[in-house]
């Protein structure tokens, strides 16, 4: 079974990962949370495996001896102890968009959008108030749940 984290990044020297993260559940909630997302632009809410943010190579995106369990209690932190960030997952965060495109474009969704979906609403507003705060946010997939 897959899961999926919405997810506040409240670092990046060295990458943290906030524990806050949200479980994301129903899927059909999450999806039609990602498609209205999506229509505002592509990468508002980017999506990447959790699995691909380790490494136990520079070369190679995985690891084969760490796992990464989103669902503890605690933020994750990606400092070498004991876990590497990959190459695929910086070029990943280079890719965000700014924490201003994306604050003024999750704003712009209105709650008609969200079809009443409490779940939603919900995800949004937390969305938002991350990002007040300072905080880019990703959605993280973790599979074999």
């Amino acid at each position: 079974m897959t899961r999926y984290w919405l997810t506040p990044i409240l670092g990046y020297s060295p990458l943290v990962l906030g524990s806050e993260r949200i479980h994301c559940t129903p899927l059909a909630d999450l999806e039609a949370f990602r498609l209205i997302a999506s229509r505002k632009h592509p990468r508002l809410l980017p999506l990447f495996k959790s699995g691909l943010l380790l490494s136990d190579d520079e070369d190679v995106c995985g690891s084969e001896l760490v796992e990464l369990d989103l669902s503890e209690l605690e933020d994750i932190v990606f400092n070498g102890d004991p876990y590497h960030l990959s190459h695929c997952a910086e070029a990943f965060l280079d890719r965000l968009l700014t924490r201003q495109e994306t604050w003024e474009l999750v704003s712009s969704i209105s709650e008609i959008d969200w079809d009443d979906q409490d779940h939603d609403v919900k995800w949004k507003q937390q969305w938002l108030r991350w990002l007040e705060a300072g905080f880019d946010v990703i959605m993280l997939r973790e599979d074999g749940y």
